[in-house]
């Protein structure tokens, strides 16, 4: 029994508990609603069965908050520098990132009736602005590397909407809010809005959209690095 068993719940209990398979909605959120700007905050939440939560919150010292149908069910100050619940965390933060992308597959390689020579042409312009777009984010992201002082704030929303029903794969990071939809029809619809000066999905007029028929996996593997890439930057360090 770990120190945390002897004074009552002990969180890798929670963690080991946490498994975003079979969930319909996830979302990944890095320093979102920060009041203190020395602070720092990672949050990893799973609807399915039951509604789970974490965060993770560092202000002088490390928190770990853990939630289940909105009832809080572990609240446990940590002990400086523990590094097995650090691996615990990152462990939940990159295997929901993962299995979001995971469980969309099929769809990128289902083909859409009715795709046309047009399509095609459009979207391989649209497929370098994308490369371009993401390319520069994840330059962004490298440098901030070794960089503590720096606040990442980013979040990835993953399944079902609740609101809505519509399946969706979102990344706001930096400026950019990334919406990839998964159609009916089984066409990917990207829209991609900036909301520079204007704070997180403020902006209401997209600065790229696009229907993707014919290329969906590439389209798929230029957010799945850049989700890579954002899953490695926003490790609990």
């Amino acid at each position: 029994m770990s120190l945390w068993g002897l004074f009552g719940k002990d969180p890798k209990d929670f963690f080991l508990n946490f498994d975003p398979k079979g969930s319909y909605w996830r979302v990944v959120t890095w320093n979102f609603d920060l009041n203190d700007p020395t602070a720092r905050k990672w949050t990893v939440e799973v609807h399915g069965q039951k509604v789970k939560v974490i965060h993770w919150n560092r202000k002088k010292g490390d928190e770990l908050v853990f939630y289940e149908n909105d009832r809080q069910v572990l609240k446990k100050k940590m002990p400086a520098k523990n590094e097995e619940l650090v691996d615990l965390m990152n462990i939940v933060l990159h295997s929901t990132l993962k299995y979001g992308l995971d469980i969309n597959h099929e769809f990128m390689l289902t083909p859409v009736v009715g795709a046309t020579s047009l399509d095609i042409q459009n979207e391989t312009r649209a497929l370098q602005w994308v490369q371009a777009t993401f390319g520069t984010l994840v330059r962004a992201l490298d440098n901030m590397k070794d960089k503590p002082e720096l606040i990442l704030t980013a979040a990835c929303f993953s399944g079902k909407i609740p609101e809505s029903g519509e399946e969706v794969l979102r990344v706001m990071i930096f400026n950019l809010d990334i919406f990839y939809y998964l159609r009916e029809d089984s066409s990917l619809q990207i829209v991609i809005f900036n909301d520079k000066d204007l704070g997180h999905g403020e902006s209401k007029a997209p600065t790229f959209q696009q229907i993707i028929k014919v290329t969906k996996p590439q389209f798929y593997d230029e957010i799945t690095k850049l989700l890579h890439r954002l899953g490695k930057e926003g490790e609990v360090r």
